[in-house]
This record gives C-alpha cells, structure tokens and sequence, in this order.
C-alpha cells in the first residue's frame, strides 16, 4: 500500500461527513478516496480539464520568480497592478 499526502484534508473529511449523513453509516477515508477515483475514472475528460487549468510550476519558473524577487526585494508593491502573463496573475492571487 502506498502512503499518499492529502493537502487539503479537510475538504475530504467534509465529503466524508456529508456521505455519512447520506448513508447513515460512516464510510472509511480510504473508501471514500477508492470512490473518487473510480469517479475520477468515470468522468477522465472533466478531470482533464479541471486539472489543465491549474497553473504549471516548473524549476525553471521557480528559478526566474526567486531572481524576480531577489531583484525586486526594495520594490514598494503596488495593489493595482496588472500582469500581462497569466502564470504572474495565477501566481499573486489577483
């Protein structure tokens, strides 16, 4: 069996949670996760898309945005600001 890290652990205990008031009986973490990913099987194309649409980071990027920062360290930021390339708007949460 492989140890699998969840980042957001508390969306899956609150899937978890609402299948139990569904069912009436509390289905497992693992089980409920088994379930995501016959769904995820299920619908692969959706999947696809949803997960098209996050951001790549890769170490070129994370090279670039830590020379980025290191350049722009005394830089007052500006709340207004717009960016051109979608990765910079993904990445500053704007």
């Amino acid at each position: 069996m492989s140890v699998v890290k969840i980042k957001n652990k508390k969306a899956l205990e609150q899937l978890q949670a609402k299948l139990t008031l569904r069912l009436g009986r509390k289905p497992t973490q693992q089980k409920t996760l088994d379930y995501c990913v016959m769904l995820a099987n299920q619908y692969f194309e959706q999947l696809v898309q949803l997960v098209s649409q996050m951001p790549i980071l890769t170490p070129e990027k994370v090279k670039r945005i830590i020379e980025t920062t290191e350049r722009l360290a005394n830089e007052p930021y500006d709340p207004n600001a717009k960016f051109d390339n979608i990765d910079d708007n993904d990445i500053y949460g704007l």
